[in-house]
Formats: structure tokens, C-alpha cells, sequence
């Protein structure tokens, strides 16, 4: 055969799409030492392929064979097949695509002093133009490589016409996102051309989930597991990345580099598909980044025209390696499932809530059954449901612990409420202050204007209720206002109590659709929504016995959960520092806040925030730790802010982890709670439906952000429902 022939029937065995072109290029570019690679093509690359790099570039003289078959400078002799390191090794790539396209190569290394461009056609140097010589000339560009080829297959019509522009681009951008995550320390761009924006983008990123995320989006990247695994019998080792059983894709991605290659392995793809099927349901896949180094003595790089395969020893062994750590990987993070859920407020929900006037003839018109919304408080709710009506001995549960275990430190008399009582803080009895150099005397205040009047639409309060005058406290009142979200206020004022669902959260129905309340998180911004609106107009409740400051906070430094550490100073320091603070800051504690504190330094009265509604008192000790060590002292409204801030955090509705044990216990067991927990927890979710829930429906303002992280979530519409059930 003529050298033509025999050269175009290579090329179309090592060119056969768009893709191997780019993929081959991409390759050239990489083993370059490219730090960035730009791709540009028209037509899914039929029409125009452009590539650009920033490696080290070729010589001006090795511009007259670069497209010649079989040049390369990576090997040598045969026997350098068996060491072979490098992506490229027989010098086909670039003489196949110039015997099926008209090819264009500019190059500049560090020593030139400018850049030179040549043009070639079938493996030669050719003129751009006819009469003009073919030698390289000299032209301005930057270093690396830039090789353009134009009209691809332009010589075999009958392969140009079966290909289509917009599924070989589809190919494209998986070889480039391919190579972009394998390679995260390179900049990879693809663009179509005559468009500004790319297509896709990779930046240089320290790790590869952060480029897995930005290629295949965030849902696979915050499911992402890493795994290694290394065999030195086999020698060989694997490493990469996979998603865990909370991702479901529609289609199977996987991306599989041995040796730095992207190549394809129906073996160990079928592998990973049996690890997969017992964990995630049928017909949905995950996404697995798997890269193989195995010693290239053991490798044979040249059994495809395209290189999309190698063979490799012991193929099925290290197969069966990575396959049991991937299912050691996978199961281990298997004990649990993540299900994610829209946090959003439903559309035009004013709308549906508000009452609507009758039209004319609307008497008549049926209702269906999705339309019909139960809303009466009187019937029977969720909690008969979840509750066991038989006796069960809740005695052996709740005292089952093993034998020698430590019994927990009695909880001091004063923390109790037995005795509790409200009445104002003048009316408690204490030593005689002997004044302080710091309190209200030093705070800034302003004089009464009009301006200050209706700041906030509150319940209406006592007439002896003091005034605020300050500045800071009005501020932070409005900034509460202008924050509020009238879809979430028209939500809460529609809702309708249902049933706890967990120690978190509460299921509230609003006309035909059932949300979850975070209620901890609520109740957080509702208590401090009462701090800085009931700003120094606070009844106070008393303890039985004065509770020293000293003893609470060494209480709460000895559990694990404070935070401390060495370097924060000892314990007893901390203690008295805690005291010393809270001593000197008495007068304004307790006239701002009712918060009551001895000269001696012991706590004998906290503020009433909502009537009915008492604070968990094993807290006060975290509490007044961080009252002395989280709270900004230095300036007037951050101080108060930050003081709202912790008493809201000290008043929210939340429950250790062993009381919830507990009281799911002894609920559960339809028993007396009382005789299992302390009796003020035990009364949490009587406190929680007519006591809290009902204020914070009708007087909380509430912000957009609670409907952006998780507060109050969707979880079903009667609707949808009803479409579901028709479909079954």
C-alpha cells in the first residue's frame, strides 16, 4: 500500500472520535509539566480543536519531524515499554490527527526568544498558504504549547457524517473533567469556541474533593469517602474517592487511572457495581474516583490503538484487594442514613392561611379531600399513638447500669425550684451593695423622642413598666424588627400543635401541610427576642439558698463539655476571675437583666422571661461560666447582646442526653415520668405545647434565616399526598 493509505487507515485507528485527539494532546501537555491547560473547539471539535499549555515547549528544530510517525521522546529501545512512566510513548498521537486534519503547532521554551509556528499536513511540514515556504517562522506568544487542528476527518466523509457535534462535546468534557480530577494540581478550561464563558473550570486545589465538588457539583462532594489500599505482594497501590450509601445517581460514574492513564475495566467496574448493589437502592449509582499505581514491569501499556485499556498481572487479585477495602470503607459509615430535605416556606403562603371572603356561587362548589384541613385542637393528636398503654416495668430500665458504676454527684439544695417563687428583684433580701465602678452609670443614654416610640409589635405590657432610653437596646430592637419575615410570621400564627417528633423537634400542621419545628432553635431567638424587648423590666424568681457563684463555675469547668484547657489558667483561677466579674457587675446585672447577685458573691435570684415557664437549673453553672467568659464586657451594646445571647441559651427548651434517655423511657412505658427523671423535666412537653409553643406563635418575630438553616422544614402537603396514593 501507498504511505498515504497506510498512514490515514493508523491515524483512523488511533483518532477515532474528537476525544482520543484531545485525550492524546491533553497527555502531551501533562507529561510537558503543564501547570494550565485550555481547550478550545467548535462543533464538538469536528470543526476546530485548540490546545493550549504552559509546559516547557519543543525546540525550534524538532519542528520538522515532530508530526512524523513513531517520533517521541520517551523511549528508546523496546525494552523501555517496561519502565515507561510517561503518558505518550510511540509518537502517533500528533502524526495520526495531521493525516486527518489540517494541524497548526506554536511553541516557545524558556531559552527562545520568541515563539515559532508551523503548520503540517499528513506528518509534513506544509505551506499556510500555496508558493510560501514551509519552514517555521517567528511569531509572539508565551511558553508552552499551543497546537490547533482544523476540520477534523475532512478527509474520511463517511466517519464525519456518523459523528454529532453535541454528543462528541459531551465526550470531551468527560475526558477533560476526567483529567481535572485526577490531576487537581493542574488548571484545566474547556470553552466552545467563540463563547466568553467556559464550559467547564478547574482551578489548582490543595485536595481533590474540593475539585470533585466543583466539577460534579456539591452533592457528591460532601458525600465523598477517601480510601487507600496498598499490597506489596501484588505491588501495587489504590487510592481515591467514592460516594457513601446517602447518594443516589441516576448513572454510574466512574473514573479509573492506572498508572496515571485514564482507561476503562469492565472487571473492575462490575466489582464495584456488587459492592454497591447492597447498599443502595436499585437502579441509583455512585460516583467513584479509583487510582491504581502498579510497577510498570508488571503493566503492558500497549494493547489498544487508543490506549483505553492495559493489561496488567495478577489482574483479578488486586481487584479483589480493592474491592474488600472499598466494602470495609463503605460499611463502615453505613450504620446510619442522611436523608436531606428542602428547608423553604411555601410559596404564596399568606394567601393560603389568611381567611378568604366567599365568591358568589362558591356554596355549591365541592371540596375535595385534599382540601379538607382538621385543625381542631380537641381531637385526638399524635401522641396516643407513640404511646405504649401497657404496663412495662420501667424500675429495671431505668436503674440498669452495671454494678460498679460511679454514681453521679448529688445536685446541690439550691438548685431546686420547689420553693421558687416570682416577686421583683427589690423585694429579694441581700447584703447591703456597697456600690460598684461599674453599672448603669457608665452606659451612654439618650433623651426621649418620638422616633423611639413603636418600635416593635409586642404584647401589651404592665403601666409601671420602666421605659428604655438607651441607645443600644433600641438598636437591637430594630434590627429585630427589620428582620422580620412575614411568610414565616403568617406560618406561625396558622400552625397548629400536632406532636413532638424528637428532643429536637415538633411536627405543626398549617391547613394541609405538616412542617417540623426545630423547636431548640426557636425557642433560642425567641428568648432572646424577650431579653432585649423586657429589657430592665424583669420579674424575678428566688432560690431556697443562696448558690455561690464559685462553687457553680468549678461545677462546670469539671464537665468535659466547657472547653478548657491548660492554657486558659487553672481551675481556681478561672473561679474566682468568674466571681471577682460577676461581683463587680451586680448592679447592672440585676437592674438590666434580674439577675441577682450578692456582694459575697452568691446567685440567689434569676429573671422570669415567660410566666409559667421556669429555666432547667442543672444549666446555671455552664451558664455563669460563660456569662464571665463569653459575654463582651468592653462595649455597651455588644455586652448586652451577648448577655441576651447566653440567658437565651440558658432559658432555650433543651435536654441532656441522658435526661432524653430517661424520659423516652419512661413515656414509652406510659408510667409515671416523675418517679424516672427530675421533675422539671419531666414536664417538658406539657411546657412545651401550652406554654412556649403558644407565646411563640403569637408574639415571636421571626427572621428569613429560620427558614434557611434547617428550623423549620416541609415535610409533607396533603396535595402531594393524595398524588402519590393515586399513583399506587
Amino acid at each position: 500500500l501507498d504511505d498515504v493509505v497506510i498512514n490515514r487507515i493508523a491515524a483512523g485507528e488511533v483518532v477515532q472520535r474528537p476525544c482520543n485527539a484531545i485525550k492524546e494532546l491533553i497527555e502531551n501537555s501533562i507529561d510537558a509539566g503543564s501547570s494550565s491547560i485550555s481547550v478550545v473547539v467548535d462543533d464538538g471539535g469536528l470543526k476546530f480543536i485548540q490546545i493550549t499549555d504552559s509546559g516547557h515547549g519543543i525546540r525550534k528544530e524538532d519542528l520538522g519531524i515532530v508530526c512524523e510517525r513513531f517520533t517521541t521522546s520517551k523511549l528508546r529501545t523496546f525494552s523501555d515499554l517496561t519502565t515507561i512512566s510517561t503518558h505518550g510513548f510511540r509518537g502517533e498521537a500528533l502524526a495520526s490527527i495531521s493525516h486527518v486534519s489540517h494541524v497548526s503547532i506554536m511553541t516557545k521554551t524558556e531559552y527562545d526568544k520568541c515563539a515559532w509556528i508551523a503548520h503540517y499536513k499528513d506528518g509534513k511540514l506544509h505551506p499556510k498558504k500555496p508558493g510560501a515556504s514551509s519552514e517555521p517562522k517567528a511569531c509572539a506568544g508565551n511558553q508552552g504549547t499551543t497546537i490547533t487542528a482544523e476540520d477534523l476527518f475532512y478527509n474520511m466523509p463517511t466517519r464525519k457524517r456518523a459523528l454529532n457535534g453535541r454528543d462528541e462535546f459531551t465526550r470531551i468534557a468527560h475526558v477533560i473533567t476526567c483529567y481535572a480530577v485526577h490531576n487537581s494540581h493542574i488548571a484545566f478550561n474547556l470553552k466552545k469556541l467563540g463563547e466568553s464563558m467556559p464550559k467547564i473550570r478547574s482551578s489548582v486545589t490543595p485536595n481533590k474533593i474540593d475539585t470533585i465538588s466543583n466539577l460534579y457539583g456539591p452533592a457528591v462532594g460532601k458525600e465523598l469517602l477517601e480510601f487507600k489500599c496498598e499490597d506489596k505482594n501484588y505491588g501495587f497501590t489504590a487510592r481515591g474517592h467514592l460516594t457513601n450509601a446517602n447518594y443516589n445517581g441516576k448513572v454510574f460514574r466512574f473514573i479509573l487511572f492506572i498508572n496515571n492513564r485514564l482507561v476503562e475495566s469492565s472487571a473492575a467496574k462490575k466489582a464495584l457495581e456488587g459492592v454497591y448493589s447492597s447498599v443502595l437502592p436499585k437502579h441509583t449509582y455512585p460516583f467513584v474516583y479509583l487510582s491504581i499505581d502498579i510497577n510498570p514491569q508488571n503493566v503492558d501499556v500497549n494493547v489498544h490503538p487508543t490506549k483505553n485499556e492495559v493489561h496488567f498481572l495478577h489482574e483479578d487479585s488486586i481487584i479483589a484487594g480493592i474491592q474488600a477495602k472499598i466494602e470495609q470503607t463503605l460499611y463502615a459509615c453505613a450504620s446510619s442514613r442522611n436523608y436531606y430535605v428542602q428547608s423553604r416556606l411555601p410559596e404564596a403562603l399568606a394567601p393560603e392561611i389568611a381567611t378568604r371572603e366567599e365568591k358568589p356561587g362558591s356554596e355549591n362548589k365541592a371540596k375535595y379531600d385534599y382540601q379538607l384541613v382538621r385543625t381542631d385542637c380537641n381531637q385526638t393528636k399524635l401522641d396516643p399513638f407513640l404511646t405504649d398503654k401497657k404496663p412495662n416495668p420501667v424500675v429495671e430500665v431505668v436503674d440498669s447500669k452495671p454494678r460498679n458504676a460511679p454514681t453521679p454527684p448529688a445536685r446541690p439544695s439550691y438548685l431546686c425550684l420547689s420553693d421558687a417563687k416570682p416577686c421583683s428583684s427589690k423585694d429579694i433580701p441581700r447584703e447591703t451593695p456597697q456600690g460598684s465602678n461599674v453599672g448603669k452609670e457608665n452606659i451612654n443614654t439618650i433623651n426621649t423622642t418620638e422616633e423611639s416610640n413603636g418600635r416593635r409589635s409586642e404584647p401589651t405590657k404592665p403601666n409601671n413598666k420602666r421605659p428604655v432610653y438607651l441607645t443600644s437596646v433600641l438598636e437591637l430592637q430594630e434590627s429585630i424588627c427589620s428582620g422580620r419575615c412575614e411568610g414565616a410570621v403568617e406560618l406561625l400564627k396558622g400552625s397548629q400543635y400536632v406532636g413532638v417528633a424528637s428532643t429536637t423537634y415538633i411536627l405543626v400542621q398549617v391547613t394541609t401541610k405538616l412542617y417540623m419545628f426545630d423547636f431548640v432553635r426557636i425557642s433560642r431567638a425567641f428568648f432572646y427576642q424577650k431579653v432585649i424587648f423586657d429589657f430592665q423590666n424583669f420579674n424575678v424568681f428566688e432560690f431556697t439558698e443562696p448558690a455561690p457563684i464559685r462553687e457553680l463555675v468549678m461545677m462546670a469547668l469539671e464537665d468535659d463539655t466547657c472547653g478548657w484547657n491548660s492554657d486558659h489558667g487553672s481551675k481556681s483561677e478561672l473561679g474566682d476571675f468568674a466571681t471577682h466579674l460577676l461581683t463587680n457587675k451586680r448592679d447592672m446585672l440585676e437592674d438590666y437583666f434580674g439577675i441577682v447577685v450578692t456582694e459575697s458573691g452568691e446567685l440567689i435570684g434569676l429573671p422570669i422571661l415567660l410566666e409559667g415557664f421556669y429555666p432547667l437549673l442543672f444549666r446555671i453553672p455552664m451558664f455563669l461560666l460563660r456569662l464571665a467568659t463569653e459575654v463582651e464586657w468592653t462595649t455597651e451594646k455588644e455586652c448586652f447582646r451577648t448577655i441576651a445571647e447566653e440567658l437565651a441559651e440558658f432559658y432555650s427548651l433543651q435536654l441532656p442526653p441522658d435526661e432524653d434517655e430517661k424520659l423516652a423511657t419512661a413515656s414509652a412505658s406510659a408510667t409515671d415520668v416523675s418517679d424516672a427523671v427530675d421533675p422539671n423535666v419531666a414536664n417538658w412537653r406539657f411546657t412545651l405545647e401550652h406554654v412556649l409553643f403558644p407565646q411563640i406563635r403569637s408574639s415571636f418575630i421571626p427572621d428569613s434565616s429560620l427558614t434557611g438553616d434547617g428550623s423549620i422544614l416541609q415535610v409533607a402537603d396533603l396535595h402531594d399526598l393524595y398524588k402519590v396514593f393515586e399513583r399506587c
